[in-house]
């Protein structure tokens, strides 16, 4: 079996080699021409691979350089955007909540609280709310009323007062939408615009009149607007915070020349309130610590006299009390309140005038509106010192008969300088000897009120103008600081609040003052030429160097 197995293999594989060399001489007996199209076949194929390989693809627009530098500056500018808004939406939010990242760039800082305004807040130790009678909306875009006052101010001022003392709140009430609000105010008479600052203690309405003033011009054509929201805001929570408030009487019943007005709302400013009485007829109201006889031309009964010196000496009523006693010259001469005055051992002469020599010591070219001296004989406890500028215009001398007079003590409280005469009007003529003169003096004893030591005082000026109206309410000369340290002390009151004196600033002023050359230059030279020209170049060589990429 095997022998015949192993030829047919043999057989089998000489076969396969016969194939194969017929193969081969059949390819030869083709030639080249039959393999020739085999290779431009395989050839073509391999050039049109080379070709696809070398050929570059076109890149997408995503790619390109025109959606690279449109796209990135759309993208740029949109995201710039996007910042600003953020920023104005964050800095809005922070602006509300911290109302002193408001930059003041006013030129009197009416947007800032004054010094004296912040200490009063600082001092605010009770729960304090502040209602504004009107939205938040229309106290910024100042629509509350249609005149001048700048309720966005008022809104400015306050909030920063909130935010320096967490005792204050804020709110601000509708009156058209709140009406029933209005009831718990009847008394007052609350109107839109209106700010109301309470405590526990008491509550006060500042009126617009209150928060801002206007004066007409000297031809009535225009008004100037001023702004006394600051001292405002201050006297009123010096108001409800206080632990007393003594009361000012005025006495009304003597055809008083005094201008009592001025004086009168620097007492309510700090602390005081204020009543017009008529002696004649009225008693002197309980809780008065000071009372003021404003310059009189009819002389007092002996009646009235009782009530005055019952109200000096009184064992019931608590605390320090006083009576000022405002003379001018001219003033007729009141015999028995003259008598009175004596006992006091004080005196004034109504028919003389005080005058200075110094041009250093008087102003407005008028040598009876002298700079006089206050004396320190009294220390009031004030903050200030020297009081300078103090001016008591148009004064009579005052006498002191002596420095003891019983159980009384008397002092000087205000003098004029040594270079100062007196001008005699029986004579009309002056005296040619200077020397210092009392304007104002004080006389005091000590009584007994409720088991306690208290004092009396009898205080007598020889200048009304020191309380007026145009001195008080003017931070140049010191007559506000003075006139509120002397009441203070005569009340016994120095300790009880913060001072707060009448500062007014006004508004709409011209922040920015410049000459006609200067406004042609900016106006035609910078705005109208250089700052387009600057900004054409600008847009030329952006408009290069795009066109460059």
């Amino acid at each position: 079996m095997n022998q015949e197995k192993e030829p047919q293999k043999g057989s089998q594989k000489k076969q396969e080699e016969t194939n194969a060399l017929a193969e081969k001489q059949a390819e030869s007996e083709k030639g080249p021409e039959a393999a020739e199209p085999e290779k431009k076949a395989e050839s073509c194929a391999d050039e049109k691979a080379a070709k696809k390989g070398n050929k570059k693809e076109k890149p997408s627009f995503f790619k390109s350089q025109k959606f690279k530098h449109g796209g990135a500056a759309a993208a740029f500018t949109a995201g710039f955007l996007a910042i600003i808004i953020l920023v104005n939406v964050i800095v809005g939010i922070l602006s509300d909540k911290y109302p002193s990242i408001n930059l003041d760039v006013t030129k009197a800082g009416t947007n800032t609280l004054s010094a004296e305004t912040a200490k009063t807040v600082d001092s605010d130790k009770l729960e304090t709310t502040i209602t504004i009678c009107a939205t938040k909306q229309a106290c910024q875009s100042n629509s509350v009323t249609s005149d001048g006052a700048d309720y966005s101010q008022v809104d400015r001022l306050i909030s920063k007062a909130a935010e320096r003392n967490h005792n204050i709140t804020v709110k601000y009430v509708d009156l058209d939408k709140d009406p029933v609000f209005a009831k718990n105010y009847q008394s007052d008479n609350i109107t839109a615009g209106d700010v109301i600052v309470e405590t526990k203690k008491r509550h006060r309405v500042l009126a617009e009149s209150d928060l801002f003033t206007s004066q007409a011009s000297s031809n009535y054509g225009s008004q100037t607007y001023y702004s006394n929201v600051g001292s405002a805001l201050a006297s009123a929570i010096n108001a409800v915070t206080a632990d007393t408030m003594p009361i000012a009487a005025f006495d009304t019943g003597h055809s008083e020349k005094m201008e009592s007005t001025g004086y009168e709302r620097l007492l309510q400013n700090n602390s005081f309130e204020t009543k017009d009485i008529n002696l004649l007829t009225d008693k002197i109201p309980d809780g008065t610590q000071l009372f003021v006889l404003g310059c009189p031309t009819t002389d007092y009964t002996d009646g009235e006299i009782s009530k005055i010196d019952a109200f000096l000496h009184s064992k019931t009523a608590s605390g320090d009390r006083s009576v000022i006693i405002v003379c001018s010259p001219g003033q007729p001469t009141l015999a028995k309140l003259s008598a009175y005055m004596e006992e006091w051992g004080l005196g004034v002469q109504t028919d003389n005038v005080v005058e200075e020599t110094s041009y250093q010591k008087f102003f407005n070219n008028n040598p009876l509106y002298i700079l006089a001296d206050v004396q320190d004989s009294i220390n009031f406890g004030n903050s200030h010192s020297g009081y300078n500028n103090f001016t008591a215009p148009y004064s009579c001398p005052v006498n002191i008969k002596a420095r003891n007079v019983g159980s009384k003590m008397t002092y000087s409280l205000i003098k004029s300088s040594d270079s100062s005469a007196i001008y005699r009007s029986s004579k009309k003529e002056s005296d040619t000897q200077t020397a210092a003169q009392n304007i104002a003096a004080l006389s005091q004893e000590s009584v007994q009120a409720n088991n306690k030591p208290c004092h009396a005082n009898l205080i007598v000026t020889g200048s009304s103008l020191m309380f007026g109206s145009n001195f008080v309410n003017t931070s140049a000369f010191s007559n506000a600081a003075y006139d509120v340290d002397l009441s203070k002390y005569a009340t016994g009151t120095n300790n009880n609040s913060t001072q707060v004196t009448t500062s007014n600033h006004q508004l709409y002023a011209a922040d920015i003052t410049i000459n006609t050359n200067v406004a042609k230059v900016l106006g035609y030279g910078v705005f109208t030429v250089l700052i387009p020209l600057a900004v054409a170049v600008a847009g030329i060589i952006v408009y290069r160097k795009r066109r460059a990429l």
